[in-house]
């Protein structure tokens, strides 16, 4: 076979290579898919707490938020029936006061609750208290009532007691290898070393082939 026979030869893997090398290097640039939260709940308790005005003092409860589906559950017992009242879940931020309401519901006459709630998108996380409050049916206010039944503070990083003081927080967190972020700038990295690398082959071979 002649020198211009195995040139010729030599272009179709070339170009396979040329292709791969593209797929990756396009890969790796992609943009990474920006992930909202991981969908694991944060579970709150629910107890009388110090913002706590109104109804039994040994009621409890917990408070399921799985902020990547927009969905909370509660669940309770030991609080009252109510009659001309409903009872509504919020989302507060103890700093700011906004307040998010995750829906109305009302306790059984055992003083239960099974409540599954929904909650608008939240861009940005800053809310840190879950609270119970009492309020007229109907009710427009777009805000909790002062009378406020059990509720719990909570963080990302370490749960709060009833006095707003952080248990088990922590200074700083490290990365989280489990997360989707986290793990496709890995992926992105490998696939531009790839890349690099199938592009060095390519040009070796064909400075080889041209000497």
């Amino acid at each position: 076979m002649t020198a211009l026979h195995r040139r010729a030869a030599t272009l179709p893997r070339l170009a396979m290579l040329a292709l791969a090398a593209s797929a990756a290097l396009l890969l790796a640039l992609a943009p990474a898919a920006r992930v909202e939260a991981n969908g694991v709940p944060t579970s709150v308790a629910l107890t009388y707490i110090d913002l706590s005005n109104w109804g039994p003092k040994d009621a409890t409860g917990k408070a399921d938020l799985l902020l990547a589906e927009g969905v909370v559950k509660v669940t309770a017992e030991g609080l009252l029936a109510l009659t001309a009242q409903r009872y509504q879940a919020w989302l507060v931020s103890s700093q700011s006061g906004d307040a998010i309401s995750a829906g109305r519901f009302n306790a059984d006459a055992a003083g239960k609750v099974d409540f599954r709630g929904s909650l608008p998108p939240i861009a940005n996380f800053g809310f840190d208290l879950f609270i119970i409050t009492v309020e007229p049916d109907p009710d427009d206010a777009p805000q909790p009532a002062m009378d406020r039944s059990i509720g719990g503070y909570f963080s990302l990083v370490g749960q709060r007691a009833a006095d707003g003081s952080r248990e088990g927080g922590a200074p700083g967190q490290l990365p989280n290898t489990g997360d989707a972020g986290f793990q496709g700038d890995l992926l992105r990295a490998g696939g531009l070393l790839g890349a690099m690398a199938i592009a060095m082959l390519i040009g070796m071979q064909l400075n080889r082939r041209q000497a």
